[in-house]
């Protein structure tokens, strides 16, 4: 399944800009726009890690807070990843214009594979450097910027690394009602780790999840019942699905063939090839892993637009290699047998891993 870049995420997010008279780069969504126009103070955007439609679908009932409230489905972009979606959400631009395509990327400038997030070069699991190499080399204007200049209203994200920083979910809620308690119009983006974090540890449909699930439903339906003049909005960044690995060093004859290790996903997995074996790269890939996964060379990634539309950073053709290797069952690539392996994942082109809810309460 492809990300539908009209009905997703950036939609979402150049709806809000819209909303707040800034400059946005991609189709809005039509429903969103629609509440919008209802003149709320307050615009409130909470995006929980990894509740896609499945684990909505799976965990809770059918007359509980998150699926009383759930107007639509949308989708996510590719990858279906935390990296390529929250910088969508804070930048209203596609992957293939932002270029954090996913969890670890190759900076030819360090020649190192980092963490886009924590700043960890990938494989010896050390600081990359004492700058944060992401933000130096890929750098991009977040919708607060952007809304703040369009001086309409305000712009703040409240999460571990937001505007407004927060160590637990019950800070995460007491802050959003305080900012939606202020004067003036006004978005608030608000991040929680969960439950992705309980997913990757123990499945995606273990019992764990279910009770951080519907945690996490009491919690916020808690928090919209204090707010006032607001239009809460309740989405995700991906989903999830259970899966086991192929681990590369497995298999010496794909091993000889690569200059780099991979990046980007363990289901969205770049692969740097040596150039005496770009020609024999993609028969050697597809009589391995052809039935779990489809391999894009770097022309195909661009002319399919898998990653959206817009203009390309002009780093994505280092950044996403010279094949990417995509999960469409449920298998995933290691590097190697000593690197962390999760028992579920996402960053593939299944459905369980695309598709988002989009929950939508309304408070005068």
């Amino acid at each position: 399944m492809y990300a539908d870049y009209s009905n997703g995420l950036v939609n979402l997010s150049c709806s809000v800009l819209k909303r707040f008279g800034a400059r946005y780069s991609h189709e809005t969504l039509p429903c969103v726009d629609e509440w919008m126009k209802k003149g709320y103070k307050n615009i409130v955007v909470v995006l929980l890690d990894g509740m896609g439609c499945d684990a909505l679908e799976f965990h809770l009932k059918q007359d509980g807070f998150f699926k009383a409230h759930d107007r639509c489905h949308i989708s996510s972009v590719f990858p279906p990843t935390t990296t390529a979606a929250t910088t969508t959400m804070e930048s209203g631009l596609t992957p293939v214009e932002h270029g954090w395509l996913g969890w670890s990327l190759y900076f030819s400038e360090i020649h190192k594979i980092v963490n886009a997030f924590t700043n960890q070069d990938q494989y010896k699991r050390i600081p990359a450097e004492d700058y944060h190499v992401a933000s130096r080399y890929i750098p991009y204007t977040n919708v607060y910027e952007k809304i703040n200049r369009a001086g309409i209203g305000h712009g703040y994200s409240v999460s571990h690394f937001g505007t407004h920083k927060i160590e637990t979910l019950d800070e995460m809620c007491d802050e959003v009602v305080r900012l939606c308690g202020q004067a003036g119009e006004k978005y608030i983006y608000a991040y929680w780790e969960e439950p992705d974090s309980t997913m990757h540890d123990t499945g995606c449909h273990s019992e764990k999840v279910t009770e951080q699930l519907q945690y996490l439903e009491e919690k916020i339906a808690m928090m919209s019942e204090q707010l006032n003049d607001t239009l809460l909005m309740v989405t995700a960044d991906h989903g999830h699905i259970d899966l086991s690995h192929y681990i590369l060093t497995d298999y010496p004859e794909m091993m000889e063939m690569l200059r780099l290790p991979i990046s980007v996903e363990a289901r969205a997995s770049a692969f740097y090839v040596k150039k005496e074996f770009l020609l024999e790269f993609e028969e050697r890939f597809n009589r391995n892993f052809g039935k779990d996964f489809l391999l894009f060379s770097a022309e195909e990634m661009l002319e399919k637009q898998i990653f959206g539309d817009g203009v390309p950073h002009k780093k994505f053709r280092e950044l996403s290699g010279d094949y990417l290797a995509v999960g469409i069952s449920d298998k995933g690539f290691a590097y190697s047998e000593n690197l962390p392996m999760f028992r579920s994942n996402h960053a593939g082109m299944t459905e369980q891993e695309m598709m988002v809810p989009l929950i939508v309460v309304e408070r005068p």
